[in-house]
């Protein structure tokens, strides 16, 4: 059966935040993508679209649709769709948990979504369970950060929210908040704590000011060569890896 207008125009429309947040749907596109999606709990799936050669086995209770690679192209936000498009509900909200023993990755105003899909999937790597970003961080189920996630996004916890809130609630709970800056101590001279809050900046601006009564020492990754900086995506792989190094 062909794809109504409607739903070509629904899952069209999902590429933008606004129906997004409408709908509480959003998109996960390709094969590995939505193989780790039919694996995981924690997201529900409204529906499936497949070609003939998407030759995942999907569930009974799970809707799905076969259609013509020409369709997929329609309803694809991707240059070169690859087999199978699934739209997924935003998952229910949950508290923030203050009594975990390990680090919590806070985001204050990450705007490129490239950079927060890199940042989710090291997270990923790591073994970090919570990232807690500023409101106007990029939205998390921009496309181009579920792609760039490479499907950690269905293991990490993710809150949007007040962050100066959230960052002194922290500190209220035992957590060392820390924050990566120009000018901090040099990170391999730091001893982290278990518990640590770690606040990474924009790219373009850097901690905000609101934050920093909260922030009990900033830390600096040292520059051996020549390149003028680290984006933020990098910055927070070489950050967590040091923790990790120190907490394994």
């Amino acid at each position: 059966m062909s794809l109504s207008k409607n739903e070509i125009k629904l899952v069209k429309s999902l590429q933008i935040k606004k129906y997004r947040d409408l709908n509480r749907l959003f998109v996960v596109e390709g094969v590995k993508l939505v193989q780790e999606l039919l694996q995981q709990t924690h997201f529900k799936i409204d529906g499936i679209f497949y070609t003939k050669d998407f030759e995942e086995s999907i569930p009974n209770n799970i809707h799905s649709f076969e259609i013509t690679n020409s369709e997929l192209e329609r309803i694809s936000g991707l240059k070169n769709p690859n087999r199978v498009l699934a739209v997924v509900k935003y998952p229910t909200e949950q508290p923030i948990d203050f009594t975990a023993d390990n680090l919590v990755l806070v985001l204050d105003n990450v705007n490129d979504p490239g950079n927060l899909g890199t940042i989710i999937r090291t997270a990923d790597w790591f073994g970090i369970k919570q990232i807690i970003a500023s409101v106007a961080t990029v939205d998390l189920f921009n496309p181009k950060v579920i792609q760039a996630s490479m499907g950690a996004v269905y293991r990490i916890r993710f809150y949007r929210t007040n962050l100066t809130t959230a960052v002194q609630e922290l500190s209220e709970n035992g957590f060392e908040v820390v924050g990566a800056a120009l000018g901090g101590k040099n990170l391999y001279h730091k001893a982290f704590a278990k518990k640590i809050a770690l606040v990474m900046g924009s790219e373009s601006h850097g901690i905000s000011s609101e934050l920093e009564p909260f922030i009990s020492e900033m830390v600096l990754i040292p520059q051996f060569g020549k390149t003028e900086s680290l984006n933020v995506a990098m910055a927070s792989g070489i950050i967590l890896s040091h923790y990790k190094s120190v907490h394994n």
